[in-house]
């Protein structure tokens, strides 16, 4: 009797220790899992895809580049008065989305779209009817091309066209950025970034550049 109750005590802690490690396991995924918002770019993204955070005032900010920390701990307070106004200005309306035309891959609110196409459930918006029109004449061609990779030609970071926070056409081809900080770089240079776009394409033909 008194060696079953012994295997039976046995049993009971091995089933918590067990379920112990589970509950920790579970949380630490959910810990991963969580959303954080770049503290400069305003780009959306899981704790675990964030390799970059700086610690200000006993808080940890997380960054979708290298070039947003850097702009963010050259004036951190900077970036905080923004994030303040900007949760105000939420709180009283919310920001409205935007989209990315497919075609040309020009950025822009979604209710200033000047034409708009359903397709496979889902809805397409465009600049101007021009883009409509190619987008319907050949709908698999230009959602595939929103699947494409590109690379933000400032920090290098890869991300589906799609997902770009935004994007920009210079001598007719069309850059996109990871966020506004990257594009702002872009537009203060654009020469160094397409020279540096140049470099690169003589060692990987994926480059950041979808020509028109």
């Amino acid at each position: 009797m008194e060696v079953n109750m012994k295997q039976h005590a046995k049993f009971l802690t091995l089933a918590f220790g067990f379920l112990f490690v589970l509950v920790l396991t579970g949380f630490a995924q959910q810990q991963s899992e969580e959303s954080v918002i770049c503290a400069v770019g305003g780009e959306v993204m899981k704790k675990s895809d964030a390799k970059i955070t700086y610690e200000y005032k006993g808080k940890t900010y997380y960054f979708c580049c290298q070039q947003c920390k850097e702009a963010f701990v050259k004036n951190p307070e900077e970036y905080l008065q923004k994030k303040d106004q900007e949760t105000q200005r939420h709180a009283h309306k919310k920001a409205e989305d935007t989209s990315i035309d497919p075609v040309c891959g020009m950025k822009m609110k979604t209710s200033e779209a000047k034409a708009t196409y359903d397709y496979n459930g889902k809805t397409y918006y465009f600049c101007q009817d021009e883009c409509k029109e190619k987008f319907v004449k050949n709908p698999e061609e230009y959602v595939k091309k929103a699947e494409e990779a590109v690379t933000c030609p400032v920090s290098g970071k890869k991300m589906k066209k799609s997902e770009a926070a935004d994007s920009y056409n210079h001598n007719g081809e069309t850059y996109y950025f990871c966020c506004a900080a990257c594009k702002d770089k872009f537009l203060a240079d654009p020469e160094k970034y397409t020279k540096k776009k140049d470099d690169m394409q003589g060692e990987d033909s994926s480059c950041c550049i979808i020509k028109k």
